[in-house]
């Protein structure tokens, strides 16, 4: 079971097969999306947080400011993974139209060609997979293999639960300034369970413009126990920052996509 479910972190290895061959980098925004929301507009990089919060300027839809530090090889970023960046493409223009004509954009979905557990719907939930395990790796997790096997195209098990909806950050600034480009990510969120604050789940969102997509994979209990037995320095990690963060505020859970009660 150890090295079934999890594979421990070491630096320098894909985040999504453990190569340490031909490594490249990820975005944690697609670059074609970026493009199409901002042109040629002038882009800065920043957490956005708190007022006086330090941004940086960003060159181009290619910049390394929009690169996961974790990374993946050539051919996983290829040929295992350009199915699911592509499908994303196509879903996202689809969602973002339903969304532009004041329909739910989980109307997407309606479309035969996402019937569940087709390909096209599988693709989709393996892009997400592959955004999850680049965000674990930048925490140094350890490598989840169900997770990671989906992502590339190994089994057709998904792991992966999706929301879709307006970005709530985004609707904040448009009552201040009006429409606007914008495109975001909300990092890693660990689950943690209410009285022994060991993890559960992990979670992220990824924002283009108004539409925020909001992902998700609980843990099994066997991984769970897998965490807690073999990669014990990660289960405390999670385990600490669960205990030392203060109840998150209704603003930042509506920030990163979780119900606000």
């Amino acid at each position: 079971m150890r090295r079934t479910l999890f594979e421990a972190y070491r630096e320098g290895l894909c985040s999504l097969c453990g190569s340490s061959q031909n490594l490249s980098g990820e975005h944690k925004v697609k670059a074609t999306l970026i493009r199409e929301e901002f042109g040629g507009a002038r882009m800065v990089v920043g957490s956005f947080e708190c007022p006086g919060d330090q941004v940086r300027p960003a060159q181009g839809a290619k910049s390394k400011a929009f690169h996961f530090t974790a990374p993946i090889c050539a051919l996983c970023n290829g040929a295992r993974t350009q199915a699911a960046d592509r499908e994303f493409d196509l879903f996202h223009t689809a969602a973002r139209a339903h969304m532009l004509r004041g329909n739910d954009p989980l109307l997407a979905f309606e479309d035969s060609r996402y019937r569940e557990g087709s390909k096209a719907y599988l693709n989709l939930f393996r892009y997400f997979a592959k955004l999850l395990c680049c965000h674990m790796t930048e925490v140094r997790a350890p490598r989840p293999i169900h997770m990671s096997r989906f992502a590339i195209g190994d089994t057709d098990t998904n792991c992966v639960y999706l929301q879709i909806g307006n970005d709530w950050s985004y609707q904040q600034a448009e009552e201040e300034m009006g429409p606007h480009s914008y495109a975001a990510h909300g990092g890693l969120v660990v689950y943690a369970a209410e009285k022994t604050a060991s993890p559960r789940a992990f979670h992220s969102s990824v924002t283009v413009g108004e539409l925020q997509y909001v992902f998700w994979s609980r843990l099994t209990i066997f991984e769970q126990l897998a965490l807690r037995l073999w990669h014990r320095p990660f289960w405390e990690w999670c385990r600490e920052k669960a205990a030392s963060d203060a109840p998150v505020s209704r603003e930042r859970r509506m920030k990163l996509g979780l119900p606000p009660d």
